[in-house]
């Protein structure tokens, strides 16, 4: 059966180009899923291009709106869509059948994970999308409640073989969260063209001849709503239907003019019955009529504006015909009248409902209804609507009349807008508790939030900064808390660029952690302490101490001690400790995955991609697209720009130099240089591409700039330098004798100060390079084998083999070359390192050697997307399909259609194929 066209659905004049983006959206749904943020101003068309989609006929449909009035009750909008949806409950995992049902009232459930919410309702919606495809329409998102948004925007970024269309509009004024919406396709809608206005005066019985069309699309600046609303006052004009009035075109917001003309001319009675409608979001004819009566009005006096077209029924209500209606209702009433009204309200209404209406009609401080509002707040988080608990906890500190209680109120409200995503109100909530708080301990723990939620923000050192202060000032009256600031500021100090700060804010941590009952600070201050002296290069004395402190946190233990796990696996990976490390961060990681807890996700595999960079690179390249993924999710700056670092450095040694240009771009716009300490990575991933493309003048440039930047932040650890090498490689290339010695020493003298094996390899690499005969190539092509040896790391590997090999060329030795060139070339093969390969067999092929490409074999592995790869690991791992959908925060749908293709291009046909497939590839234990 053929799919209706835009021809057979008229399109909105002057859409023909969006139309066609949306008819594109929809022939797919056959197939697979997506999703699309369309964005406008006020009136320009946003719901007429939603009700253009709503006619297509060859998939279900669902449809909600926000309403203003109804943004602080949580998870409305998501029982409007998932409601309908209830019989496909059943399909999801018993976890997230139960957060669903919590949620959204329809069980009593304590402390619903939001994000078994989140892959609840992708997983209904896959499941629906099953039987008949979906597409689902949300209207006004800037006025959807926080808790249903949130799930939003999770799913939209993970609609991919699910046949499920998610169409969404939102007021560009309303403005956006940063990041909220990256990943997600977006459209915005301009201005109409004076060609499409004169069409669409046209079609409302306007000659566009008529010398007052011009002076009509002047007025309205291509807003399709407002050019109506002119057109149609003009023709009453005309037609003496309306008195002349030129209020429209006075200066001011355009759809305002548009409307006030309507407005002003109603009865005073109407007006005041607006005002319920308008205050009420939708009410009900019920509702409505006991309100007005309880005012002496009545349903009647509604009358006027309906005939006007300000007001229409839909169902068994009264809407307003557009919601920019309702701030212009309440805006042209007095103060007095409108609290009297939500007064009248609250006393028909109940339960939270009733709260915000008292609420609302509050006109200044009230603890009756600020304690109900606390009560709320309260029921809001349990059932895991963080957004909406948070703007509760907000307002009921906005009405509490005693500074102690709005503070507390004001804290919890950070706290869970932290934790919501919200990290923005966050900091701004708990500078607004500073401010009427008089408790030192208060203090310290407003002050622990906003660090952290400043950190998130992007601001790292701003972050240690006060944290410093507010434990400086915490100190004599409260060890316990300003040790708990100290060691939150080590880390925002590492991410700013200044290692000596974080050191100094580690030991002083440690300092007051030495004390009875003092155990998990104890553990903290070790923590940081140890993973601080590691990246100052520091690895012996660390060594011991971060083992330690591995062994007391890896298991079961809060979400606090987790985190610290996954830096000290980070700090394990830093000090050759590899097993340790993978153990450590792989805890983290399935505890993460287990408890549907996602926030410890960004921390815990970077570190992993950071880990398997060494000899991994699939691998790495699927926890570090997953980590970018989560990262912007919570709007971690620094995190998202440590994988966008990572991910960078692969693309280029795997010679996508333009990827990594394009990583690098997207890291620069999401930290910018207030996250100083990732910029030695970034400046080393453009030098590698540069190397990996022979271009030495930039890769010079790009790796001097990382060694000097390296040097002044204080880091001192060769681990996290491996572009040294690369920079004493381009110096000898380019014929720079003295600069590559100088490196070499560098490389020398930290690895017998530190003891790891990559800066001895190195050195050996380097002094191969430099060698004056064949026989003093090879003594050193041997203390490098001696010393890779020591931890795996294939690409370092190769590239000494690779080294070596020309060296024993140039020297003459072609038949010695061709061992260590052909290892080299089949190891840059195996990982996917194009540039390398083509030059190993360059080198080969100058030895004489004639390689078949069908010797030469490539991972198949590289031939997975990252996506792929996870769910071909948690497969590898033993989960099924629901286990892995869970585990991954996909839809059962999605993991199916995954492991289709890896099967496919693995050349398997069975779960202990892949197992098999992947552990040789070394992906799984």
């Amino acid at each position: 059966m053929g799919l209706p066209t835009s021809q057979e659905r008229e399109a909105p004049v002057g859409r023909d180009r969006e139309c066609g983006l949306l008819d594109g959206l929809l022939a797919s749904l056959t197939d697979r899923g997506a999703a699309l943020l369309l964005w406008g101003d006020t009136g320009v068309g946003k719901s007429m291009m939603l009700d253009y989609v709503a006619r297509f006929g060859g998939a279900e449909l669902l449809r909600a709106r926000g309403v203003e009035s109804e943004a602080v009750l949580p998870y409305t909008v998501l029982a409007d869509l998932l409601l309908p949806l209830r019989r496909y409950f059943t399909e999801i995992p018993a976890a997230q059948c139960r957060a669903l049902e919590g949620c959204l009232a329809l069980a009593d459930v304590v402390d619903v994970n939001p994000y078994a919410v989140c892959a609840g309702a992708l997983g209904v919606l896959a499941a629906a999308g099953e039987v008949e495809p979906l597409v689902v329409l949300v209207d006004d998102l800037h006025w959807v409640d926080p808790s249903s948004r949130r799930v939003l925007q999770f799913v939209a970024r993970r609609l991919i073989t699910e046949r499920v269309a998610l169409v969404m509009a939102v007021r560009t004024e309303a403005g956006g969260e940063d990041g909220a919406w990256e990943g997600v396709p977006q459209i915005t809608l301009s201005a109409l063209d004076a060609d499409a206005c004169r069409e669409l005066l046209r079609r409302r019985g306007l000659d566009p001849a008529d010398s007052a069309v011009a002076r009509l699309i002047r007025l309205s600046k291509g807003n399709p709503l407002v050019l109506v609303e002119y057109a149609d006052t003009l023709t009453r004009v005309r037609t003496g239907g309306e008195r002349r009035d030129l209020s429209w075109e006075t200066p001011g917001p355009l759809v305002e003019r548009a409307w006030w003309g309507r407005m002003r001319a109603l009865p005073r009675r109407t007006r005041d019955a607006l005002l319920y409608v308008a205050v009420s979001g939708s009410p009900e004819f019920a509702l409505l009529e006991r309100a007005l009566k309880a005012d002496g009005l009545s349903l009647g006096d509604l009358g006027a504006a309906e005939e006007s077209g300000l007001v229409h029924t839909k169902d068994d209500s009264y809407e307003l015909r557009h919601p920019v209606l309702r701030p212009l209702v309440l805006a042209r009433c007095s103060v007095a009248r409108r609290l009297h009204a939500y007064r009248v309200l609250a006393e028909l209404s109940s339960g939270e409902l009733r709260t915000w209406y008292l609420a609302a009609a509050a006109a200044g401080p009230d603890e009756t209804v600020a304690a109900a509002l606390a009560g709320e707040a309260a029921l809001a988080r349990r059932r895991g609507a963080l957004g909406t608990s948070a703007r509760t906890w907000h307002r009921a500190a906005e009405l509490s009349p005693a500074a102690a209680d709005k503070t507390v109120r004001l804290l919890n409200a950070a706290q869970d807008a932290l934790y919501g995503g919200a990290t923005g109100d966050a900091a701004q909530w708990c500078e607004q508790a500073l401010r009427w708080n008089a408790d030192p301990g208060m203090t310290a723990d407003i002050e622990l939030l906003r660090g952290q939620a400043r950190s998130w923000l992007g601001d790292p050192l701003g972050a240690h900064r006060l944290m410093i202060a507010a434990a400086a000032g915490t100190e004599p009256v409260d060890r316990e808390r300003a040790c708990a600031l100290y060691g939150a500021a080590t880390m925002p100090a590492v991410m700013g660029g200044r290692i000596a700060w974080a050191a100094d804010s580690a030991a002083r941590c440690d300092r007051l952690a030495r004390g009875p009952g003092m155990a998990a600070q104890q553990q903290m201050a070790a923590a940081m302490r140890g993973s601080v002296r590691v990246m100052a290069g520091h690895v012996r004395e660390s060594r011991r101490l971060l083992l330690d402190v591995k062994d007391a946190l890896c298991g079961s233990g809060p979400a606090k001690e987790q985190q610290l796990t996954s830096f000290v696996g980070m700090a394990l990976s830093w000090a050759d400790e590899e097993d340790a490390a993978r153990e450590a961060l792989d805890t983290v990681i399935d505890k993460a995955r287990r408890d549907g807890a996602p926030a410890l996700l960004p921390f815990a595999l970077v570190g992993r991609c950071e880990l398997e960079s060494w000899s991994q690179w699939a691998a790495a390249r699927a926890d570090g697209a997953e980590a970018l993924r989560w990262g912007q999710e919570f709007e971690h700056r620094a995190m998202t720009g440590y994988a966008l670092t990572l991910l960078a450095r692969l693309e280029g040694l795997r010679g996508d130099r333009a990827g990594c240009e394009e990583r690098i771009a997207s890291y620069e716009e999401h930290c910018g240089e207030a996250v100083s300490g990732l910029e030695v990575f970034a400046q080393a991933a453009l030098g590698s591409a540069a190397m990996a493309a022979g271009d030495l003048e930039p890769c010079r440039t790009h790796l001097e700039r990382a060694f000097a930047t390296a040097q002044e932040t204080g880091l001192r650890n060769p681990n996290l330098m491996p572009f040294v090498a690369d920079l004493a490689e381009a110096h000898h290339r380019s014929g720079n004798r003295e600069r590559t010695a100088d490196i070499t020493g560098w490389l020398r003298e930290r690895a017998d100060f530190t003891g790891l094996a990559w800066p001895a390899a190195a050195y050996a690499r380097c002094r191969i390079m430099l060698a004056e005969s064949a026989d003093e190539a090879r003594e050193w092509q041997a203390a490098a084998e001696q010393a890779h040896a020591l931890r795996p790391m294939t690409f370092e590997l190769a590239r000494t083999r690779l080294v070596s090999g020309q060296a024993l060329r140039r020297f003459r030795r072609p038949a010695a070359a061709r061992e260590p060139l052909l290892a080299a070339q089949q190891a840059f093969a195996a990982l996917g390192a194009t540039p390398w390969t083509a030059r190993a067999a360059a080198e080969l092929a100058a030895t004489g050697h004639r390689s078949d490409p069908r010797d030469i074999k490539s991972s198949r592995m590289d031939q997975l997307t990252a996506q792929e790869l996870q769910v071909a690991r948690a497969i590898g791992d033993g989960l099924s399909n629901v286990e892995a959908a869970t585990a991954l925060f996909l839809s059962r749908k999605t993991v199916e259609a995954h492991l289709t293709r890896v099967y496919r291009k693995l050349g398997i046909r069975s779960r202990t194929d892949l197992a098999r497939c992947l552990a040789r590839a070394g992906v799984i234990g």
